[in-house]
């Protein structure tokens, strides 16, 4: 008992330092915005996005988010993650897959897979509170809260709610072929995210359009009236993450 007395006392007298290293190192890695593979391709008051492209057998070097951030998965991803202090983890991303990294996370990613890796990672500049899974697990372990969403077997589109937070929500959209979805409806301004081949207007009206390729966005202020065109022979698929006005 003397010497557990005598080990716990020596622990209180070591400098405040030695515990206090986790959160420390993290400060000396660098941020998302520092790491060479991540591109910023908009900033306003509500998000960074950046576009992230990295070959085969190259590596995303150990970064830290700042921010909570969605990472939206462009094609099929086999990745290595790195996260210091734990085992290196394989996972494959699905096309399409969204996934929550919340701020204070760090790792690296290596691209195992054949075919270059393809992300836009958006970075949520507010404050989120509550962030739950809705008809999709994007949160590990966590339960599901689908709300029940009316579609009609001959409408031109229909979506999957997949994320929710208080101030953001982000939900897979189809569109069926040769079909349009007008982005009307919301106060909030939202982002689209594009992940295959389509067109949107940009302005008022439907004639004035511009091509979409996957991972291309575009920014939606609220009120504003925007088309979604699928003028393909197949469906197609978009991210659409849309934003609480700010209170």
């Amino acid at each position: 008992m003397k010497t557990l007395i005598a080990w716990f006392a020596a622990m209180c007298l070591l400098p405040l330092p030695l515990f206090a290293q986790a959160p420390e190192a993290n400060h000396d890695v660098i941020p998302m915005d520092q790491e060479p593979h991540h591109h910023l391709a908009l900033q306003n008051d509500f998000v960074k996005v950046f576009k992230v492209e990295v070959s085969p057998g190259d590596s995303i070097i150990l970064h830290r988010h700042d921010q909570d951030t969605i990472a939206i998965a462009v094609g099929d991803q086999e990745v290595t993650i790195g996260i210091p202090g734990k085992p290196d983890v394989h996972q494959k991303n699905a096309d399409a897959q969204v996934r929550l990294q919340r701020g204070g996370y760090v790792h690296s990613t290596r691209v195992d897979g054949k075919t270059p890796y393809h992300t836009v990672a958006v970075e949520l500049l507010h404050p989120q509170t509550n962030f739950h899974n809705l008809c999709v697990e994007v949160l590990p372990s966590q339960p599901l809260n689908c709300p029940e969403v009316a579609s009609k077997a001959s409408a031109p589109f229909n979506s999957q709610p997949l994320l929710e937070s208080k101030e953001t929500r982000a939900r897979l959209v189809r569109v069926l072929p040769h079909q349009s979805m007008p982005l009307v409806g919301f106060p909030a301004s939202q982002l689209i995210v594009a992940l295959d081949a389509a067109s949107i207007s940009v302005g008022p009206s439907k004639e004035s359009v511009e091509a979409l390729q996957p991972a291309d966005f575009v920014w939606v202020d609220g009120g504003h009236r925007r088309v979604y065109q699928n003028q393909t022979e197949k469906e197609t698929r978009f991210i659409q993450i849309i934003f609480a006005p700010a209170e």
